[in-house]
């Protein structure tokens, strides 16, 4: 086994409640596992929930959540494990934190709208109630959710199938090189990983101009040569 297989990290998924945390950090442990990973799942809606006790969705409870289930991944990735942690963590700063400590980190922002948070409610009908004001203190909606600056990974999970966004988490993986190709291609079924492109441009960093924009710009340069 070479050094960049013995290695361990953390994968922490970030999102609201209902945008599929649980289920793809559940799934992601479950493939790992079966490629011969040494995995802790953490999801705090599972498990690990009792790292949450006695603490409310005030920041300051949030703040400790985030310490709690990150002083456990950071040991399990010391130890050479992978450590998959699915928590609401809705503050960026406690986050970042993590990172800096936790160096081999691997931050997936688990998106979705709201208005398919809502088709997931259910019976619960938890953003309903939230919109309403029948319940307070709801992340997203009368308390903030800051989302990841800089993920390694951002999923929509209202538009993408969970096959879908597996891939892209392992394909994530091999472009940090916290796994090689041939591991990608056991956790995927005997895909093979794209070649890295290069980071995607950030807005005004080399992202394609609107058309309108384009337009102005050419009609801009037909104005100049009249002249």
């Amino acid at each position: 086994m070479n050094f960049q297989q013995s290695t361990g990290f953390v994968i922490w998924l970030t999102g609201m409640k209902k945008a599929g945390k649980t289920t793809l950090a559940t799934q992601l442990a479950q493939r790992l596992t079966q490629a011969g990973r040494v995995v802790q799942l953490l999801d705090e809606d599972g498990e690990a929930k009792f790292l949450l006790e006695g603490l409310g969705p005030s920041k300051d409870g949030q703040v400790t959540a985030v310490k709690r289930f990150g002083y456990t991944a950071k040991a399990v990735a010391r130890s050479g494990g992978i450590a998959v942690c699915a928590a609401l963590s809705p503050f960026r700063e406690p986050r970042e934190q993590l990172r800096r400590e936790a160096r081999r980190f691997v931050e997936v922002f688990v998106d979705c709208t709201i208005e398919k948070l809502m088709d997931r409610d259910g019976k619960e009908a938890y953003y309903k109630k939230a919109m309403t004001g029948e319940i307070t203190q709801v992340a997203g909606v009368d308390l903030p959710y800051e989302p990841p600056v800089h993920p390694e990974l951002v999923l929509h999970t209202e538009q993408e199938p969970v096959e879908a966004c597996l891939t892209r988490i392992f394909q994530a993986l091999v472009d940090g090189k916290f796994i090689g190709p041939t591991e990608f291609g056991r956790l995927t079924g005997g895909l093979k990983p794209k070649r890295k492109s290069g980071k995607p441009a950030r807005a005004g960093q080399g992202a394609k101009p609107p058309k309108a924009a384009k337009a102005k710009k050419a009609a801009g340069k037909a104005g100049k040569k009249k002249r």
